[in-house]
């Protein structure tokens, strides 16, 4: 009975010590991980503004098309001219999205 305690002892010490390195090299790899994620974090939110301000063009440039789009109907300038400056506002947009950093 001893000899095998003595064996699960042994084995069990030997376990220990293999898991204190493991422990080691994680605490020490936690570090560079978490400066990895600190820069994609950075770099998703980047891309979601971007996306943000690209959607937005988007959606003002639809808007300025409907808009010139009642020029035929209506048949008044007026339209035509706040579609068009509401098509710029989306190019305008669009184009902010790409200066982006």
């Amino acid at each position: 009975m001893n000899l095998v305690a003595d064996l699960n002892k042994e084995k069990g010490e030997a376990l220990r010590k293999k898991y204190e390195k493991q422990l080691e090299h994680y605490a020490a790899d936690k570090e560079d991980v978490s400066e990895q994620a600190k820069e994609l974090e950075a770099e998703r939110d980047r891309a979601a503004r971007k996306a943000d301000r690209f959607d937005g063009g988007e959606a003002l440039l639809e808007i300025g098309l409907v808009i010139c789009s009642i020029t035929l109907l209506a048949k008044k300038k007026g339209f035509w001219f706040a579609g068009m400056a509401i098509g710029a506002a989306g190019v305008v947009l669009a184009l902010s999205g790409l200066l982006l950093h």
